[in-house]
């Protein structure tokens, strides 16, 4: 391609094709966060505006030298888009040039975001659950649904039964029916919230992000060594369940304590360790069978930026998207 002069452009369908191993984007995000640990990446906070309540626009750029991947996501969403039929969130990657700093590719950002967030999730349970975790729960079962069921699926190889739940049951049975043949593994649509609660090992909850969303899960119904991966932030999450946890983790402080001024994490008892020390061994992890371990991420330029750049690759390598002129 001619940087200065033109620039890749990849539409959902363009990624979709390309379909970057879920597998191989844990890989990247664990890379990637060691690079936090260590300092070597540039990662400013995000910048957000609130054009109406409820509904956020974020800016979020990262560089990281090791991958040569330098970018920036520009993400919106708001729950009031489920009534006007549309996604809870959009937008867009640009990635630059590292040594020009000109664009060279822009893409659709919803196919990465779900993958991502997914794949954070598996990274946490392939570092941090127990190892004998054999059962799976998921509240919520839109995209995210399947994307963490996919991840978490990969990371631990053990599991034998999903059990899923959602308000409207009809996309809990189309999850249910669709995975449990492309797992291997029973997945199963159930009637209660508790009923997936109390025999998960690994509970994912993938709500609508609202502060006024119905707080379901207690903290009688949570067992012994459960990991939990509110990837809804805390939007669940009853405060006698956020206060039960051993130990909290979050993927960013800062970002963490921005989501807390807006009203979020609000009954966390103590402020979060942060997830790549955790990574890199410089805290411990898990340390009994018995804790709960819960992790208030909330998202961060490096996870999309690193799948960013390995998507541009390999489009450029099949040849797949458009050149557009500058």
């Amino acid at each position: 391609m001619n940087i200065g002069s033109e620039i890749l452009y990849l539409s959902r369908a363009d990624i979709e094709e390309i379909n970057l191993p879920m597998a191989e984007i844990m890989d990247l995000l664990e890379k990637a966060y060691l690079e936090k640990d260590s300092g070597r990446l540039d990662m400013p906070p995000k910048i957000d505006i609130s054009p109406a309540p409820e509904a956020f626009a974020h800016a979020m750029p990262c560089w990281l030298p090791s991958m040569q991947a330098a970018g920036l996501k520009w993400v919106g969403g708001t729950p009031a888009n489920k009534s006007r039929g549309l996604p809870f969130l959009g937008g867009l990657c640009i990635l630059n040039d590292p040594e020009s700093c000109m664009p060279v590719c822009v893409m659709d950002c919803g196919w990465i975001t779900a993958k991502r967030t997914g794949a954070k999730s598996g990274v946490c349970a392939r570092r941090f659950a127990r190892r004998d975790s054999r059962v799976m729960g998921i509240l919520g079962c839109g995209e995210q649904g399947y994307s963490n069921l996919e991840a978490v699926s990969i990371a631990l190889p053990a599991l034998e039964k999903v059990l899923v739940y959602n308000t409207s049951p009809e996309p809990a049975e189309r999850l249910a029916s669709s995975q449990s043949e492309k797992l291997g593994i029973p997945v199963r649509a159930v009637r209660s919230p508790r009923e997936v609660v109390e025999e998960s090992d690994v509970l994912v909850t993938a709500g609508w992000i609202s502060l006024s969303a119905r707080r379901t899960v207690k903290a009688e119904w949570i067992r012994p060594g459960a990991t939990l991966v509110p990837v809804d932030l805390d939007c669940m999450y009853t405060p006698g369940a956020m206060t039960l946890c051993d130990k909290y983790f979050t993927d960013d402080p800062a970002g963490y304590e921005r989501s807390r001024s807006m009203g979020f994490f609000s009954t966390v008892p103590e402020r979060p360790r942060e997830l790549c020390r955790a990574l890199a061994g410089r805290i411990p992890g898990r340390e009994s069978d018995e804790e709960r371990i819960i992790f208030l991420n909330t998202g961060l330029a490096l996870d999309d930026v690193s799948t960013a750049r390995r998507i541009f690759e390999l489009a450029l390598a099949a040849g797949r998207g458009a050149m557009l002129p500058l």
